[in-house]
This record gives structure tokens, sequence and C-alpha cells, in this order.
């Protein structure tokens, strides 16, 4: 008889064990995905904010050589200017910009055309409250801009 009741005794243990188990083990994968995965997509979102920055950075020091390496070599502009026809085109504008506030990395995403971009990693699109001097009219304008980035390589560049 004490065999018996050890025997039922050892098997509920077992099964809250299991129990518990199959209740833990969900949870500590959600946490553990908490903890690392939005530390990974932070990083990411930092380095998308870097390159915007730099970006932006060389845009009000209108250091042009600057401003020409941000951008990707499998963006559309990069492709179908070269660095003088940028430099013709940024010394002739009547507009520079002064001033950027950063507002949000919107979204950062997977690139689904790899026929289009076989370069590109991801895009992220980051939107900017950027101020222009109109150095004809000496007038000030804010604008809002969405800039696209992509990642190349490991590293992120504007389109």
């Amino acid at each position: 008889m004490l065999k018996k009741e050890n025997f039922i005794r050892a098997k509920k243990k077992l099964l809250v064990a299991a129990v518990c188990l199959a209740l833990v083990l969900p949870g500590t994968f959600f946490v553990y995905k908490s903890w690392f995965g939005a530390s990974a997509d932070e990083a990411e979102k930092q380095a998308v904010l870097k390159a915007a920055r730099d970006f932006l950075d060389a845009e009000v020091r209108r250091d042009y050589p600057a401003v020409y390496s941000c951008f990707a070599s499998s963006s559309p502009y990069a492709r179908s200017h070269t660095y003088n026809e940028y430099l013709a085109q940024a010394k002739t504008s009547p507009d520079r910009v002064t001033d950027y506030r950063i507002v949000a990395v919107n979204y950062i995403q997977d690139n689904e055309d790899r026929g289009k971009y076989p370069l590109v990693e991801k895009f992220a699109q980051v939107e900017v409250e950027v101020t222009f001097l109109n150095q004809y009219t000496k007038s000030f304008s804010d604008v809002n801009i969405g800039f696209v980035f992509m990642k190349e390589k490991g590293s992120w560049y504007k389109s």
C-alpha cells in the first residue's frame, strides 16, 4: 500500500512539474525575445539615425563630398548622377539646408524586391523637419520630409 501511495505522489509531482514547465517555457521565450530582440531592433534604429544625422549634418555644412558619400550605390540618384553632376546641381540650387530635427524612424523593413535592388538588405524611412533657406529671397521654410535609407553590406545609406 505504501508503494502505491508513493507511486501516486511521484506521478502527481511529475504532472505538476510538466504543467509548470509547459507554462514557464513560453513565458521565458517571450521575455528572451523582448529583451534581446528589442535590443537588436534598437541597434538597427540607432544605425539608421546615425546615417540620417551624417547625411543631414553634411547637408548643413554644405560638405558636398560627404553628402554624396552618404548615397547608397544602388540608389536611383547615385546610379543616374555622377559626383560632378551632383556637385553642379548642389552648387546652383537656390535652396540649402540650414537646420533639421529628426521626428521619427517610421519603419525599418526587409527588402522584398531583390530583383530591383539586389544589393539592398533593408529599407528605412526617417521623418525629418528640415529648414531650408532660399538664397535669393532670404526666406526660410520648414518642410516635413520622409527620407528613405537603404542598408547595403551591413551599412545604412541615403537612397
